[in-house]
């Protein structure tokens, strides 16, 4: 397939997917470093550059993971996806293309600025700016989305479409009502943190998961040849995710100085989000029932599998930090962070991922190679993200209760914590050299540097879902 005769939509797909790379190492490698100077503390006067402290690179490694890794890859592969579950076809691909370019200078500028100095707002460290381009970006690529489903409304999958208009709509809502808020007015102190939880809980909860979701309840069907079992059942957890989801964000501070209701919605919606998580967990348990052996041999179906669980776990161990009788002890602990671990770089990253490996042949017409790279990138990716994760558990449980004894001095505490900070790096170092396994893969591909053994695509016909397996992706 030459150039001309290339799909719209996707060298912007292409713009995103690669911009979505090439942030995620960095953001890793800013995130590995961060947390070694804390393991090795004259780390932070090897580059003795104010930009290279922990208060800045913390923030701005947070901002490339969740806007460019995540962001950036999600927008990607839908791009690709959309057109071929509607039927339509894009229109003008150099506006889509502007906008992905767009997209990739505000992730740059306001990567810059926050090393420069963070806003210290949480969720929003970036500057105005920096989040007005990011809305008009997104606003020009979610035109496109909203165009690619035309008249699937009236047939096709329903989740994946529903999942994803939540997701658009949320995204320029959530940001342009922070930025007025914080920003754009002189509102009281309790107001602006009220509006920094709740545009937290929008771009978890309400934007990235919702996107995630749609590749989930598209591709899972498409990759096993099954449809989704109970359609009311996943209406029901849809409708919850869109009444909760923007309340998760106050459970962490829900002692803080915000109204007493806020703080039981907070605590409720974080126990509720656990069964709804559960419910669509149900919906993937009959999607890849008896299917194992596939999803060992297929490298995409197997990442998007284990991504749809992780969703499940992400949900359960919120609701578990949210208990009345957890959450006093492990509020102010690494253990919240573990939570952002899964939701991340296990579910998030997982579905990413796969939906790259299965969608990226669809627009380029490249294959991927049967290299043990494949299966190294899934190991070290999955297994290091784990580690991390109950590290962070069991250091959190360690701090919370050190904590709750005045007797134990800050000092032991701090001893308690190393051992655990020593398995997060090197799991962060594993997680990092899969991802560059994937980066040297992703390239190789596209420059055709060897001879493809994996198919072409997922789907056959380029603007049609075939609920069919065409191979395996080989890892």
């Amino acid at each position: 397939m030459n150039r001309s005769t290339l799909p719209k939509g996707s060298t912007a797909a292409l713009v995103l997917i690669l911009g979505s790379t090439i942030w995620s190492l960095l953001g890793a490698g800013l995130s590995l470093f961060s947390n070694a100077q804390l393991l090795i503390p004259w780390l932070d006067r090897l580059i003795p550059a104010p930009w290279f402290n922990y208060g800045r690179l913390v923030p701005a490694s947070q901002f490339l993971l969740s806007y460019g890794w995540l962001g950036s890859g999600l927008l990607g592969v839908l791009l690709i996806l959309a057109p071929r579950f509607s039927g339509i076809a894009f229109r003008y691909g150099r506006l889509l293309f502007g906008g992905a370019l767009l997209w990739q200078l505000a992730i740059l500028g306001g990567f810059t600025q926050i090393l420069e100095g963070s806003s210290g707002l949480i969720g929003l460290p970036q500057t105005r700016f920096v989040s007005i381009l990011l809305i008009l970006s997104f606003l020009v690529l979610g035109t496109g989305l909203t165009r690619g489903l035309g008249r699937s409304w009236k047939s096709g999958p329903l989740l994946p479409r529903l999942y994803l208009l939540l997701g658009l709509l949320a995204f320029p809502l959530g940001l342009g009502s922070a930025e007025v808020l914080l920003r754009g007015t002189s509102a009281p102190g309790s107001v602006q943190l009220i509006a920094q939880l709740l545009w937290h809980s929008f771009h978890h909860h309400l934007w990235l998961a919702p996107l995630g979701l749609v590749l989930v309840f598209q591709l899972l069907p498409s990759l096993t040849g099954r449809a989704v079992s109970s359609l009311n059942l996943g209406l029901l957890a849809w409708s919850a995710t869109a009444l909760l989801g923007g309340w998760l964000g106050t459970v962490r501070a829900s002692d803080g100085p915000i109204p007493s209701w806020m703080q039981s919605t907070g605590v409720v919606a974080g126990i509720l989000m656990a069964f709804v998580a559960i419910a669509n967990g149900l919906l993937v348990q009959n999607l890849t029932e008896g299917r194992w052996e596939e999803i060992r041999r297929n490298v995409a179906l197997r990442f998007i599998s284990v991504g749809a669980w992780s969703y499940a776990c992400a949900y359960v161990l919120l609701a578990f930090l949210s208990l009345p009788w957890i959450r006093p002890v492990l509020t102010f602990t690494v253990a919240w962070s573990a939570f952002l671990e899964v939701f991340h770089y296990i579910f998030l990253g997982s579905v990413l991922t796969g939906s790259v490996y299965a969608l990226l042949p669809v627009s380029r017409e490249m294959g991927w190679p049967n290299s043990s790279a494949l299966t190294w990138h899934f190991w070290s990716t999955t297994l290091g993200a784990a580690f991390v994760v109950a590290s962070l558990i069991l250091a959190g449980s360690f701090q919370g209760l050190a904590l709750s004894d005045p007797g134990v001095p800050i000092s032991t505490l701090a001893s308690y914590l190393r051992p655990f900070l020593f398995v997060v790096v090197i799991a962060q170092v594993a997680w990092l050299v899969g991802q560059v396994a994937f980066t040297a893969v992703l390239f190789a591909s596209l420059f055709r540097l060897f001879p493809a053994a994996a198919p072409m695509a997922v789907f056959r016909n380029p603007t049609v879902v075939r609920p069919v397996s065409v191979g395996h992706l080989h890892g």
